[in-house]
């Protein structure tokens, strides 16, 4: 005896859904089995469920399938091959019986009792009812060990699910208010109503056989202050987790968008980066993720957009936009947004020789013409590739942040050429010690 399980009959049904394109569906399902059923059709499952994943509550199950047969005419018609089915004549409202032979190259028919071939019917074709063994939805079937039961608990892992956080920033003179917005895409085919969503940030370590790539939606923001956070979050695992605090619905094929973040008057560095490798300057936007400066919370990696206001009509433009990776509390967030157009720099070597004592001495010239209508704090990085380098001179002040990487700070009059320069040295020279 079959018995058939569907969505309608859920009672609990909770979704936690990952970065990297997948998803946990967890649902409680009531039923009334009385001990005479041996299998189960459980339907309404996502067409993307990774069959190896599937965890179950409440049965003694002796073998699993997924059946995704689903109907169609091409498979409606094989499955009727060799079988009698019925043409109608609707002008004479006749019905007559022929025996199915062939679907390979059109329909081929032959009469029950006269044994003609017909060859492609005009007449309207009838078929016996729909076989036991084709569905209409993919199924989980079930061939269980007879039991009494009210409830079954079913989990399992489905492909086609994913969110992503996106950003939208309002930059202001000195501080800029910050809009978070979570953007998940269900592709699994299938609807999960009224559903509790968990999310997890993190990189999770998948063995996987494909990989799915899901379409580009629309992702509409609002910078308006939310009345309360959408989303709770708490650390999990090594990762971490934001819970919805209310119940929703994900359409099959939808994308939906929740805010989860709202921060203003968040203080930012807005400087120019050039190093020798760069055509121009790029502009930066820095900030710290600290509580005391208004944030101090985990931020999801995402795409951050960036808008500016026009002091002439106060309309908002955007300016550029980035990517960011999971950056925990207390980090620095550094943001490209594009390259400038009023800052000219160049970077040279313009001198380079060795002593008589194997002493190579290099020398380093920076230009940078601001022509921008107000000054330009600039960053100059600058690598060094030798191990043992010694600084000679200096026009500017330099901070050596790391054993091979030197950068300069300063701030660049309107209208204004600033030149930086520095010689280092480096000891070439060969040693040999005696044993």
């Amino acid at each position: 005896m079959t018995y058939h399980s569907y969505s309608k009959d859920t009672e609990e049904l909770a979704l936690t859904i990952y970065n990297d394109g997948f998803g946990v569906v967890k649902e409680k399902r009531k039923v009334e089995l009385t001990g005479e059923e041996t299998e189960i059709q459980y339907l309404d499952v996502a067409q993307l469920i990774e069959t190896d994943s599937i965890l179950v509550e409440g049965l003694n199950i002796l073998e699993l399938n997924y059946d995704y047969d689903l109907v169609s005419k091409t498979k409606l018609l094989e499955k009727y091959i060799d079988q009698n089915v019925f043409l109608l004549d609707k002008e004479k409202n006749e019905r007559k019986e022929y025996r199915l032979l062939s679907v390979a190259s059109g329909i081929v028919l032959e009469h029950t009792e006269t044994k003609e071939i017909v060859l492609d019917p005009k007449e309207e074709l009838i078929l016996p009812k729909l076989p036991g063994e084709l569905i209409v939805k993919p199924a989980l079937i079930w061939k269980i060990k007879p039991s009494k039961t009210d409830q079954i608990n079913v989990s399992y892992l489905t492909k086609g699910m994913e969110w992503e956080s996106n950003y939208v920033v309002e930059l202001k003179d000195k501080t800029f208010n910050l809009s978070g917005w979570v953007n998940i895409q269900n592709n699994a085919g299938t609807t999960f109503d009224n559903v509790k969503v968990k999310l997890i940030a993190g990189d999770v370590n998948r063995v996987e056989d494909y990989e799915l790539t899901l379409p580009d939606e629309p992702v509409l923001y609002s910078m308006e202050k939310s009345s309360q956070p959408s989303f709770e979050e708490q650390s999990f695992a090594d990762y971490h987790m934001y819970t919805l605090q209310h119940m929703t619905t994900l359409k099959n094929n939808q994308s939906k968008q929740i805010n989860f973040i709202q921060a203003e008057e968040i203080p930012y560095k807005h400087y120019y980066s050039f190093n020798p490798y760069n055509d121009k300057a790029e502009i930066k936007l820095e900030f710290e993720n600290k509580q005391v400066q208004k944030l101090g919370l985990p931020l999801p990696k995402g795409k951050v957009k960036v808008y500016q206001e026009d002091r002439n009509d106060g309309s908002l433009e955007f300016i550029g936009e980035d990517r960011i990776d999971h950056t925990p509390k207390n980090e620095t967030v550094e943001l490209y947004l594009g390259d400038a157009f009023d800052i000219v720099c160049e970077g040279n070597s313009i001198d380079s020789y060795k002593d008589e004592k194997g002493i190579r001495t290099e020398k380093w010239e920076y230009t940078i013409k601001n022509h921008k209508e107000e000054p330009a704090l600039m960053k100059i990085t600058h690598d060094l590739y030798d191990r043992n380098w010694k600084m000679k001179d200096t026009s500017h002040t330099y901070n050596k942040e790391t054993s091979s990487k030197i950068v300069f700070w300063l701030e660049v009059p309107t209208d204004t050429i600033e030149t930086v320069t520095f010689e280092y040295e480096v000891d070439e020279r060969i040693y040999i010690t005696k044993s």
